[in-house]
């Protein structure tokens, strides 16, 4: 059985992000509808090899906002899939660098 556990806020302290070497980050700053949700993605040309992240409040930009956190995406383009309020988007994941998208 599947235990899911509820996305509060996260652990205080930085990320962990596994970056570079063929892979990159993404953060997705999503909308209060999207509290409690596990957004996902998949390689643009593999569209179900999907994996999710659950969606956590953190003090970015000198605000408390929701962000999803992919820490290790290989680069390459990548399908964000649509959840409620927020369409279905490419984005691109670069080497060694974290990819910002704003989905509010």
């Amino acid at each position: 059985m599947t235990e899911i556990e509820p996305a509060g806020p996260a652990p205080s302290g930085p990320a962990v992000l596994d970056i570079g070497g063929g892979t990159g980050a993404l953060l997705v700053i999503v909308p209060a509808a999207l509290l409690h949700t596990e957004p996902e993605v998949s390689p643009e040309e593999q569209p179900d090899a999907r994996t999710h992240t659950g969606v956590h409040e953190r003090f970015l930009h000198g605000e408390s906002l929701l962000v999803a956190l992919f820490p290790s995406l290989s680069s390459g383009h990548w399908t964000l899939w649509g959840e409620g309020p927020c369409a279905t988007m490419t984005i691109e994941i670069r080497d060694g660098r974290v990819t910002e998208v704003d989905w509010r």
